[in-house]
């Protein structure tokens, strides 16, 4: 498994990702295909202005992505992870490990780690259960008006 950091001139390959990642898992997201298809290219590029993004390849063909956000108003020592993805086939490979553990290598002074997820995603929960992830006891309800609701979890070093 290769691993590498997007440029803000990968913005295509983290389009495609993002994409797939919304037809693969449609419920795992808060975001849908329809809307995410007609951001171009200067939205995508903002993106990387306030993302760090990671990608999992095996054999040239990228199977997982993650991204870090350091959120305005919270401390500079976290970050907060999103855009989640793991292709099916690789699931339960150490991916999203691999992946996580190089967002860590890049920002090295960073000492925690944050995430939002649906709390009916019970394999989403699972999983960071398994990297060490704990709830943090926030929750909040998504704005979207659909009542669903986000806990919060985070995992510190």
């Amino acid at each position: 498994m290769e691993l590498a950091i997007l440029g803000a001139d990968d913005w295509p390959i983290a389009r495609e990702i993002r994409l797939r990642a919304l037809k693969d898992s449609p419920s795992a997201y808060i975001a849908d295909y329809e809307d995410e298809v007609t951001v171009g290219e200067e939205g995508w590029r903002e993106r990387f202005t306030r993302m760090r993004s990671v990608v999992a390849r095996d054999d040239g063909r990228i199977i997982g992505m993650a991204s870090s956000v350091r959120v305005a108003g919270r401390p500079t020592y976290e970050r907060h992870i999103e855009s989640v993805w793991v292709d099916p086939r690789f699931r339960r490979n150490g991916v999203l490990r691999a992946v996580l553990g190089h967002l860590s290598v890049a920002d090295p002074g960073v000492t925690e780690w944050r995430v939002w997820v649906l709390d009916t995603n019970t394999v989403a929960r699972q999983v960071y259960d398994r990297l060490g992830f704990s709830p943090t006891g926030e929750r909040q309800l998504l704005p979207d008006g659909s009542g669903r609701r986000e806990i919060r979890l985070r995992f510190g070093r």
